[in-house]
């Protein structure tokens, strides 16, 4: 990897040239060349290119692999995760820190992460994760960062396939009730689908869900491309959970009301709470059964 320096420089006009001459460098290089590069400037030369020129920066920024900010102010190195936070691609920051002086930095951050060290607690204060070694960083993002992701997704948009579903029945019921308002389901029903019959499956999965183990997340980093890409939170993700909610009510609701005419069971089966209840009863195990079904469809045609 090929270094550019951009230190000591005394004036804005200075960090200009030694700016664009870096973005040069960068131009210059061959799209099939297998070279990298990286930046290093240090505060006196960054209070410069704040007074300007930021998007000159932040091109070549992103141009390299790695860029190092060395002695730079408390105040530089908040706005250094603003200017990236801000930049086109609105990625997510994260800022790691041991020091009273990174306090402002984590903060700015989207995900701030203190380091229990010698320079005291104010940056675990601070922060929105604790770790005691700056090396449990990389099972942090690799690891729980894949995990927690992948739950709070599925969690999310289980809550709307369930509702969705649970609704657009009593809709379906409208028709053959003349629309006079009389609910489907029983009073106590509507108060507890969602505390008991449907809230411990998506909690125990919320909770110990590991669609890969650890020791592959972190033998394998690209596996993180995944999780980076938010593609378990895209529209076409959202609307397969929203689409399914809709054809399990549609084949719940008229499966229920075929199967249980007196034709069908015979006349002593033909009651009304049953009726109501047993399909009630179905739709609850079928939302907890689709909990892990539809995550791996999803999945398949994510692949």
């Amino acid at each position: 990897m090929e270094m550019m320096f951009v230190t000591k420089k005394q004036s804005e006009r200075e960090c200009q040239e030694e700016l664009v001459k870096c973005r040069d460098r960068l131009q210059r290089r061959p799209p099939t060349a297998n070279k990298h590069y990286g930046l290093v400037i240090d505060g006196f030369s960054l209070a410069h290119v704040f007074k300007g020129y930021t998007d000159l920066f932040v091109d070549i920024c992103q141009n390299c692999v790695a860029v190092l900010c060395c002695r730079m102010s408390p105040l530089q190195k908040a706005q250094i995760v603003q200017l990236v936070k801000c930049s086109n691609e609105k990625p997510v920051t994260l800022a790691i820190g041991d020091g009273a002086n990174d306090c402002g930095m984590i903060q700015e951050a989207h995900v701030g992460i203190g380091v229990m060290g010698k320079e005291g607690r104010q940056a675990v204060r601070t922060s929105d994760y604790a770790v005691a070694r700056f090396k449990f960083l990389w099972r942090v993002l690799l690891v729980h960062g894949h995990w927690y992701y992948v739950r709070a997704a599925v969690m999310v948009q289980y809550f709307f396939y369930k509702n969705v579903s649970f609704i657009t029945r009593q809709f379906f019921y409208a028709f053959f009730n003349s629309f006079s308002g009389q609910p489907l389901y029983h009073a106590f029903f509507l108060t507890a689908y969602n505390i008991f019959f449907t809230s411990l499956p998506i909690l125990v999965y919320g909770i110990f869900e590991q669609r890969v183990n650890s020791d592959a997340l972190q033998s394998q980093p690209h596996l993180y491309r995944d999780v980076r890409k938010n593609y378990r939170l895209s529209w076409t993700e959202f609307f397969f959970w929203i689409v399914s909610g809709y054809w399990h009510a549609l084949v719940l609701f008229f499966g229920s009301y075929f199967f249980f005419q007196g034709d069908t069971l015979g006349p002593a089966m033909w009651d009304e709470e049953l009726c109501y209840d047993a399909p009630y009863l179905m739709f609850s195990f079928s939302s907890n059964m689709e909990t892990g079904r539809l995550e791996h469809l999803c999945l398949l045609f994510a692949s």
